[in-house]
């Protein structure tokens, strides 16, 4: 459990209003707190409450224990997170108090530098709810699970046919006129390139973009792609080529390159996931806010072929999965089509929701 943090405590990370530098580091205290609760003789830190570098610009604790509450508030503690123009984490804290996190441990978080400034990524960004058995299990329409060369990876259980065949059906959510056009049907076939067993970061899989955008340097995951659940690096890394080829270059040339925020790509686990097959990414627009997003969505709907796609509410900033099935992308009548998410766990399939 970590220890409870105070007024008083450090933080240290970086300070981003000094311009004309986009960040500077920097480390200053938590310097307001509960009116009436104590933690060893100091005023306890809460979520909301405010913090100054030595600098004398300002931020706010952002994360707190799940669990415990001053005055309603999440109690802080060490490794809290900063934002405002201070943006780091809390490093010191009670010397003989600590707080609950539920059996949690600390939220994971991840910063990054985009166009000069600092994003900070809490947990409700980075998407693992995406891959909910209810929404983007990995498991595509079938047929196909997926080919290479034309030849099934595996035959599909029982389990998965059945399931496929529940979900090829029309939405039952009302699709607003904004997503109801004609989408594109097509799956492009993709021409594999040739790849070593160990491919290096700057690989081109496409014009605009390399394997470390969708692996090692997203924001979030930062895998480095590695053979797994029946899949081989070759095959992973078309996988990618395929996204790259069909849904990224698309949405560079509609919005630009540099405006994209890879979070998440290519990830480490046991295949069911999309992500894990290195048919999915996630993707921010940080200079957007959530009606841009929303017209990113609607447009990507119409105009490009993917497997799935979920516009994700819930975090710092909105941001849209999107898949790729060079296998056969699903049906556009399969349920879980396209849709989106209105918070962790609550999702509106067969429609796109502009959540201002």
């Amino acid at each position: 459990m970590p220890a409870s943090s105070r007024v008083g405590d450090l933080w240290t990370g970086v300070c981003c209003c000094h311009p004309p530098a986009p960040c500077i580091p920097m480390v200053g205290f938590i310097v307001t707190g509960s009116p009436d609760t104590r933690s060893t003789a100091s005023a306890q830190g809460r979520l909301s409450d405010l913090t100054v570098g030595v600098c004398g610009h300002p931020g706010t604790v952002v994360t707190g224990s799940p669990t415990v509450l001053a005055n309603n508030l999440q109690k802080a503690t060490i490794g809290s997170i900063v934002t405002g123009c201070n943006i780091g984490t809390v490093v010191t804290g009670s010397p003989s108090h600590t707080v609950c996190f539920g059996g949690g441990g600390f939220s994971p978080v991840a910063f990054t530098e985009f166009q000069g400034r600092v994003i900070v990524h809490t947990e409700v960004d980075f998407g693992n709810k995406d891959d909910d058995p209810g929404s983007d299990d990995g498991l595509n329409i079938y047929p196909p699970i997926e080919t290479v060369n034309g030849v099934p990876v595996r035959q599909p259980t029982a389990e998965e046919i059945a399931r496929s065949a529940a979900l090829d059906e029309s939405p039952t959510t009302e699709v607003s006129d904004s997503t109801s056009a004609a989408q594109v049907t097509t799956t492009p076939p993709t021409s594999c390139l040739d790849v070593d067993t160990f491919p290096p970061d700057n690989f081109q899989l496409s014009t605009n973009f390399i394997l470390s955008d969708v692996s090692t340097k997203t924001a979030i995951s930062k895998r480095r792609v590695k053979a797994q659940a029946g899949f081989t690096v070759e095959d992973l890394v078309c996988n990618l080529q395929a996204w790259a080829e069909n849904i990224g270059e698309a949405i560079s040339a509609q919005y630009g390159r540099n405006e994209m925020l890879i979070t998440s790509g290519f990830r480490v686990g046991s295949g069911k996931s999309q992500h894990d097959r290195g048919q999915a990414t996630d993707i921010q627009f940080p200079n957007m806010n959530n009606a841009q997003v929303y017209a990113v969505a609607v447009w990507m709907n119409e105009n490009v072929p993917y497997d799935q796609l979920i516009l994700e509410y819930g975090g710092n900033n909105p941001w849209i999965h999107s898949s790729f099935n060079r296998g056969g992308n699903r049906p556009t009548t399969a349920g879980n089509k396209f849709g989106t998410r209105k918070s962790p766990g609550n999702y509106v399939w067969g429609t796109l929701l502009n959540m201002v």
